[in-house]
């Protein structure tokens, strides 16, 4: 009975609530609203569609103009067009052949104004070292070629000796213009000299490196270094200077100053260390139309001849170590040669007494540079007398440097194996190593002391003259095959190393 009970007031529950939502139901219903579509209208689309084209069109307009515009602009700045020219530094004067005389229709040297010296028409050409001319005639109008003994100036006491050669030549030398100059000629002299100091100097500016450091007491100060500096090139949008590394290794900016006095700031491009020289550059279009006119590109001269031994010459730059000094004296040897790594470079000594710090370059009596000066190596007894590098030995390697261009390493000291060395004891033609510089890629190969290099890649080394050639056409990181002949128990043999070249430059 409960359970039928219970049943029946579930069933009674169930239908109640079926009831009420029903009722709820019914009592939400509200009026139902369609939504109409809204018709288009196709002449305001038109309208729109016609002024979107046209701002598109506008815009096309303004972007096709501006890329116009902006393209070379950002063309450089994205491509920038390199105009750098590759640096060749004039050639050389010609080398006169021992014992021959220059062709006559080479015109003389316009700079070569001390060459000559006129008094009562007779030709001089003293500080060039030639002979007094067979045409010249005396005081008295006669041919010098009778009466005196001009015409043994010309052709020397022996028939077969070189012009201009000896001791009896210069003391003849030495008396004719004892004989033929007067007063007024000697002061000609020294202001003919002067000149070709002054023209000269034109190539000369003065190298400051300027670092700034802090004292005990946070107190900024600056140090200042100064060397004279050689304007070597123009590469099309710089101007290359050639100094001293020393000067500027520390330097936090460079300056220079031209011979009218304007100073520009200077960035540091390539440097050797073995010769304590870099390669300094200024743009040219910082440069004023004055300061292109008053300076100009140095002349290099020639130091392979056998007879530059006592040729006059002049020390410009700061030979005195005082800025723009000027010192006269003559070459006194050119046979010295430094030994550096890799490569020699021959020094020029002077009887120039000047400062033991002194810089600058030594020039010829026609303007052009012989040597740049240095006094690395100098004895203790001869400290203060000027002496200079080799132009001839620099030229390659300042060129090289001026076209931004590393100097390859490979790490060993030689010189030349003397030919009675290869006569009597067997030892091969080539570049004998003398020492081998520690932790260098020569070392790290297994290059020893007594080693010979007879090739470098595939160029024969018959002399270290060969083996610096070869090595100033290499690269840094060059792979190359190096190879060697060594001696053993009982003769030399034959070794190969492959090396990879390092670099030296900074």
């Amino acid at each position: 009975m409960d359970e039928m009970e219970r049943n029946n007031i579930e069933q009674d529950i169930k239908n109640e609530n079926e009831q009420s939502a029903g009722s709820s139901e019914q009592n939400f219903e509200f009026i139902t609203e369609t939504i109409k579509e809204k018709p288009i209208n196709k002449r305001r689309m038109f309208l729109r569609a016609l002024f979107t084209c046209i701002l598109a069109l506008v815009f096309g307009v303004i972007a096709c103009f501006t890329f116009v515009s902006l393209y070379p602009i950002f063309n450089e700045w994205l491509h920038p067009v390199d105009n750098t020219k590759v640096v060749t530094l004039e050639p050389y004067e010609e080398d006169i052949e021992p014992g021959k005389e220059p062709d006559a229709d080479i015109e003389p040297d316009n700079n070569d104004k001390v060459s000559e010296i006129k008094d009562n028409n007779t030709d001089n050409d003293i500080l060039s070292g030639n002979s007094v001319s067979e045409n010249s005639e005396g005081d008295d109008g006669t041919d010098n070629k009778e009466g005196n003994d001009t015409e043994d100036i010309k052709n020397g006491d022996d028939e077969n000796e070189d012009p201009g050669k000896g001791p009896d030549i210069i003391k003849q030398v030495v008396e004719t213009v004892e004989k033929d100059l007067e007063l007024e000629d000697y002061t000609k002299l020294y202001q003919q000299i002067g000149e070709v100091a002054q023209e000269a100097r034109r190539s000369m500016v003065t190298v400051t490196g300027v670092s700034s450091d802090k004292d005990w007491f946070m107190n900024v100060y600056e140090n200042r270094h100064t060397c004279a500096g050689l304007i070597i090139a123009e590469n099309g949008m710089e101007m290359l200077i050639l100094t001293r590394t020393s000067v500027i290794d520390s330097s936090d900016h460079i300056t220079v100053t031209f011979c009218n006095g304007e100073r520009y700031d200077a960035v540091r491009k390539k440097s050797d260390p073995n010769i304590d020289m870099s390669i300094i550059a200024i743009n040219l279009d910082k440069l004023t139309d004055e300061t292109k006119e008053a300076c100009k590109l140095a002349e290099l001269g020639s130091t392979k001849s056998p007879y530059i031994d006592g040729m006059p010459v002049i020390a410009i730059g700061d030979p005195l170590g005082v800025a723009d000094s000027t010192a006269m004296g003559q070459i006194t040897s050119h046979t010295s040669v430094k030994d550096m790594t890799d490569t020699n470079v021959s020094l020029l000594t002077t009887d120039i007494y000047g400062s033991s710090n002194a810089s600058g370059v030594i020039i010829n009596m026609s303007g052009r540079v012989l040597g740049v000066i240095t006094q690395d190596g100098a004895s203790i007894d001869a400290k203060n007398l000027i002496r200079g590098y080799a132009i001839s030995d620099l030229k390659d390697k300042i060129e090289k440097l001026s076209n931004g261009q590393e100097i390859a390493y490979l790490g060993i000291i030689g010189k030349d194996v003397p030919k009675e060395a290869t006569d009597e004891f067997g030892v091969p033609q080539g570049a004998y190593v003398r020492q081998v510089v520690i932790d260098s890629p020569a070392m790290e190969a297994g290059i020893q002391n007594g080693d010979v290099i007879v090739k470098l890649g595939t160029t024969d080394i018959t002399s270290f003259s060969d083996y610096k050639d070869a090595m100033l056409k290499c690269q840094p990181e060059d792979l190359m095959m190096v190879t060697v002949k060594r001696l053993g128990r009982d003769e030399y043999v034959e070794l190969s190393y492959e090396i990879t070249l390092g670099k030296l430059s900074k």
